[in-house]
């Protein structure tokens, strides 16, 4: 944006903002120095304004230069440069002989921004408490902390035309390719030309996500969202970058293998036996949340035959006054299990607790006393519902969720031989995901667990 010859800067930025209530602008004359502020009161902490930067400035030492600031400053030579540092927070001050040239300096409020707390995502009851919050530097921060080394890159982008958006690509430059970094700094930045996303609309970490993902419409998550600084470190060392977004409080992990999401946090700090258990009890959950519904449904309709003569009675007496085909069944109770999830998630927590458990009871019982769903629906479809919530991954869980559906439908028409198609088009679709170097479903992740492999080569 080109300043009008007739006009100074300082008249183009006051324009620029004049229909906002928070820009303020400043005359300071003390002496021979006469300086003008130009901020926005809501985005800076009027005490910076006055102990480090008026005071510094038109203070003057011995030998009669000014005392700088501790703050950090930068130049800024053109409008674009002056509405983007007031924008992110700063003050941007002329001086009374140049009015086409200003002084950037930070000065963001002391109240903007979160305290750090505990994930309520990913809560662990063994290892660290602290999680990212919506303050880029206060993530990078974090991430410093835990890796003090030098070769620790973060490398600031700016993305976005009308509404630009702050990010921060991390990796250890010793470890990562460059070539990957290349690549996603390619993308992330031809986001805007590739019309994933609208003009008119500010971009976000669905975006970058998408436009880093080599199949963004598989079911399967290839980008890991935490809110835990302790799992993108365990993420960097292993030669592989995150992103952290400014005003977002998760780190996206990439490239990320299926057996990540099937590991939690503290899984580290337990002994490595304890670690290697609930692990496998975790892969062996989702499966259970993929298939139990479909193997019941080919059992009840195709494959009775198979059961021991009292669980085949018992499975019959339950189902035999139901009006309802199984599959039906499966689909209305599986409708029923997401309305009592999402429903205490949009209502306060102590009502929406309440209607969580009071809800579950109440429809659970009536289904059943009235005949519309089988007991050992209910049983089948509950088992389902604990198994996919045992996952760490939301994304995961939903998608186990998910792929159960086709099964079902599967299952219903051609028993166990529609059971054995769609999960061989599930591993086919699992063996053709592949970023950069990684696929998706090449190591099973029992070598994460230090301990157990210095076991194996201590023993060997």
């Amino acid at each position: 944006m080109e300043v009008n010859e007739k006009t100074s800067m300082l008249e183009e930025v006051q324009n620029e903002f004049h229909s906002s209530s928070d820009f303020k602008y400043k005359k300071y004359s003390i002496g021979e120095v006469t300086l003008h502020l130009c901020y926005l009161d809501t985005m800076i902490d009027s005490e910076v304004i006055q102990t480090h930067i008026l005071e510094r400035l038109v203070s003057k030492d011995h030998s009669g230069r000014i005392i700088t600031t501790i703050l950090d400053s930068d130049d800024a030579y053109t409008l674009d440069e002056c509405i983007q540092a007031i924008l992110s927070g700063n003050v941007i001050v002329f001086n009374d002989n140049n009015k086409n040239k200003a002084k950037s300096y930070s000065a963001p409020s002391n109240n903007s921004d979160r305290s750090i707390t505990e994930s309520s995502t990913e809560t662990v009851s063994l290892g660290p408490h602290d999680s990212f919050v919506e303050s880029l530097k206060i993530n990078s921060t974090l991430i410093r902390k835990r890796l003090r080394t030098k070769e620790l890159i973060i490398k600031n982008i700016t993305v976005g035309k009308k509404y630009p958006i702050s990010l921060s690509i991390i990796y250890l430059n010793d470890i990562t390719p460059q070539s990957m970094i290349k690549t996603i700094e390619q993308k992330i930045k031809k986001l805007e030309l590739s019309g994933q996303v609208e003009p008119k609309k500010m971009i976000e970490a669905v975006h970058i996500q998408n436009s880093i993902e080599e199949y963004p419409t598989s079911i399967f998550p290839q980008v890991m969202y935490t809110e835990r600084p302790d799992r993108t470190i365990r993420h960097l060392i292993t030669g592989k970058p995150a992103i952290i977004i400014d005003n977002d409080p998760n780190a996206l992990l990439f490239p990320y293998d299926i057996y990540g999401y099937f590991r939690s946090t503290e899984d580290f700090n337990f002994r490595w036996l304890f670690g290697v258990f609930f692990y496998s009890l975790r892969i062996f959950a989702f499966w259970i949340a993929v298939l139990i519904p479909s193997i019941y449904i080919a059992v009840t309709t195709y494959h009775s035959n198979i059961l021991p003569v009292s669980i085949f009675y018992t499975l019959k007496l339950s189902i035999e006054n139901v009006p309802l085909p199984p599959l039906i069944e499966a689909l209305t109770m599986i409708i029923i299990l997401e309305l009592l999830k999402e429903a205490p998630l949009r209502l306060p927590n102590p009502i929406g607790s309440t209607i969580g458990t009071v809800g579950a009871i109440v429809i659970g019982t009536a289904i059943v006393q009235t005949n519309l769903i089988s007991n050992s629906m209910v049983v089948v479809i509950a088992v389902t519902a604990i198994a996919s919530f045992s996952l760490p991954s939301r994304e995961m869980s939903i998608a186990a969720r998910i792929m159960g559906i086709p099964l079902l439908i599967l299952a219903s028409i051609f028993g166990f031989i529609g059971i054995s198609l769609g999960v061989f088009m599930i591993f086919a679709h699992l063996s053709k995901i592949k970023a950069f170097s990684f696929r998706y479903v090449e190591n099973p992740g029992f070598s994460e667990f230090v301990l157990f492999k210095n076991r194996k080569g201590k023993s060997s």
